[in-house]
């Protein structure tokens, strides 16, 4: 009888690793264009950029294993019922349950990989993808600066009509800042005929700078041959380490949500959303049960093994999931039901799913 569930379990192992790769590489590629440019552009050093290849990889993984065993079981379970081995062993008083044991315990270990990712590995990777990112922009500052393109740089609002990669070299700069310790609605700003980076701070040459009151008149105003701007004496040491949600591990994200509500004045839009961040966290890799569990008995009524039509239900099933996942994290965060209910309504809708299928298929 142990024969049986190695068997399935072999059948399912080859086209969740092709899956796995596959869906990857797609992902993969709508950041590979990004740094590719900073290697043969903007000449970044090639072992930095290959550490943010692989500091970028686990944030797929979310996304990645459910869709490849849903792949691989769809797929596998597809071929076994076209070909009549599900039917024969049926016959012969093999439960699904029997079928299926070492097949869960890959689901339930995937499960577990999943979510040792999305509460652990996955933040700390967006923090070091963070940290290493701003590092080769130090270094190679004009990798952010992009023409006719207000970007956010240093804390600033940087605008310039023309940058050279290779020199550093930028005209007609606009920069506009608010100051610290400067309580003013609007903020300064600087024009600039040209500048250039050099090392670590942009040289200005031709600077008119103008400063505004909140009668919304220049209070002051300056006229300078050349201004020198320190980009890591701006930068205050650290700031880098400090981390958004996505950087944030499961318990960080629960020690700020518990310190949100224990303030005397409660933020509640930053409560719901900590609380929403928390509970994707869960959600989201526990999907990988729900939808393998949906995909056998799927896989079993398609009754086909063909990887287009495999790959096509995965992909919409996924698809589905994420629709569902998008509303209740918008319903959510309007405060029209608790972000907890918000959060594992797809995992319900789904689990219910696929528990009613599989005990229709176990009373066949």
């Amino acid at each position: 009888m142990k024969i049986i569930p190695r068997y399935i379990l072999k059948e399912t192992i080859p086209p969740f690793v092709l899956g796995f790769l596959f869906f990857t590489f797609i992902l993969f590629i709508g950041i590979l264009f990004d740094l590719t440019h900073l290697i043969f552009v903007e000449k970044a050093p090639p072992l930095l950029v290959g550490k943010l290849i692989l500091f970028s990889l686990p944030a797929f993984f979310d996304i990645v294993i459910p869709v490849s065993l849903l792949f691989a079981i769809l797929l596998s379970f597809g071929r076994l019922s076209f070909d009549g081995e599900i039917t024969a062993l049926q016959s012969s008083g093999v439960s699904f349950f029997q079928m299926e044991k070492l097949l869960l315990v890959f689901i339930f270990l995937l499960t577990g990989i999943s979510l040792v990712f999305s509460a652990y590995l996955t933040p700390w990777s967006n923090q070091n993808y963070k940290k290493l990112y701003q590092e080769i922009v130090l270094k190679k500052p004009t990798i952010q600066i992009k023409e006719n393109t207000i970007i956010d740089f240093q804390g600033k609002k940087v605008y310039t009509s023309y940058v050279n990669p290779q020199t550093q070299e930028m005209k007609k700069i606009i920069i506009y800042e608010f100051l610290p310790g400067r309580m003013s609605k609007f903020p300064q700003i600087t024009l600039s005929e040209r500048g250039k980076f050099e090392e670590e701070k942009l040289e200005l040459k031709e600077v008119n700078l103008y400063r505004f009151g909140n009668n919304y008149r220049i209070t002051q105003q300056g006229k300078f041959d050349s201004e020198i701007v320190y980009l890591k004496n701006q930068t205050p040491e650290g700031i880098f380490l400090q981390k958004n949600t996505p950087e944030m591990n499961l318990g960080e994200i629960k020690k700020h949500l518990e310190e949100e509500k224990r303030k005397k004045v409660k933020n509640i839009e930053k409560i719901r959303e900590l609380s929403l961040d928390f509970h994707s966290r869960l959600s989201l890799p526990l999907a990988t049960i729900f939808l393998a569990l949906l995909a056998i008995p799927l896989g079993i009524k398609i009754e086909r093994g063909e990887k287009s039509i495999s790959l096509g239900i995965s992909c919409s099933l996924v698809i589905t999931y994420y629709l569902l996942f998008i509303a209740g994290r918008a319903l959510g965060k309007g405060g029209v039901i608790p972000p907890v209910i918000a959060m594992w309504i797809p995992n319900i809708i789904i689990g219910s799913l696929a528990i009613w299928l599989n005990l229709i298929l176990s009373k066949r």
